[in-house]
């Protein structure tokens, strides 16, 4: 749709608005709606999972990648292999945001009064010992600026026996993450799979969330030719809350 049709669309929801009290509510969810990305058509988020299969054994960790539409939280692709397996999804990831890595990171790119209106709608639940169900306590979590690039992170909070970090990335005014996940055994990595997440997978799947996927590279680049992440900028030390994680999984 142009932005021209869009703009009246929106113009005509306003109109609607104010015509009179019934079904206001759901009147103002479509205004809203039609201001919105459409959902990411079949060949981008194919491209999304070939990018996404490229980098797994890179950075060592089945990937995740994504996305905040129509007011849920979808996965448009995932890559895990022998060396690399998968977090079981033994809840439906669009109904515990709260509690693994990207949705986290997804949920924190919302204002504040979508952040709510999520959380009414999907009550956090306790899926661990260590999930964080306290709705005032999550929001000041997600809210809490962290240094950059900090990534969010799941240290057991989805699924005993996994850690995971994900970043934000975004195009065309969608919300998007990416993330990687462990076994608990190998959460001495998290550092670097953050690191490695900032550098290889954010610049290309900002690329494809703005449907240019004619741009996006084959395979990643050669260790020796890969661009520091910047300055004197890295990730915080992750070691203390890992190693507590560890130690309560023992």
């Amino acid at each position: 749709m142009s932005i021209d049709r869009r703009l009246r669309a929106a113009v005509e929801a306003v109109d609607e608005l104010w015509s009179g009290a019934e079904e206001t509510a759901e009147r103002g969810r479509l205004f809203l709606t039609s201001l919105q990305p459409h959902p990411l058509p079949e060949p981008v988020t194919a491209s999304i999972g070939r990018l996404l299969d490229g980098l797994r054994e890179e950075v060592g960790a089945s990937l995740y990648c994504a996305v905040y539409e129509e007011g849920e939280v979808r996965v448009v692709a995932q890559s895990s292999g022998p060396n690399t397996p998968p977090v079981t999804e033994w809840v439906d990831f669009a109904r515990s945001a709260h509690a693994h890595s990207f949705g986290k990171c997804l949920l924190a790119q919302l204002d504040e009064d979508a952040l709510r209106d999520h959380l009414a709608r999907h009550r956090p639940a306790r899926l661990t010992s260590r999930t964080l169900t306290h709705e005032r306590l999550l929001v000041h979590q997600l809210h809490t600026p962290s240094p950059w690039p900090s990534p969010f992170l799941d240290l057991q909070e989805y699924s005993m026996g996994w850690v995971s970090a994900a970043v934000s990335i975004g195009g065309g005014g969608r919300i998007g993450a990416v993330a990687a996940y462990l076994p608990l055994a190998m959460a001495h990595r998290l550092r670097g799979v953050g690191e490695t997440l900032h550098r290889l997978a954010c610049p290309p799947l900002d690329l494809a969330l703005l449907g240019r996927t004619d741009h996006l590279p084959q395979k990643p680049p050669p260790l020796e030719d890969r661009p520091p992440v910047g300055g004197d900028r890295t990730l915080p030390d992750l070691r203390p809350p890992v190693d507590r994680a560890m130690a309560k999984g023992s």
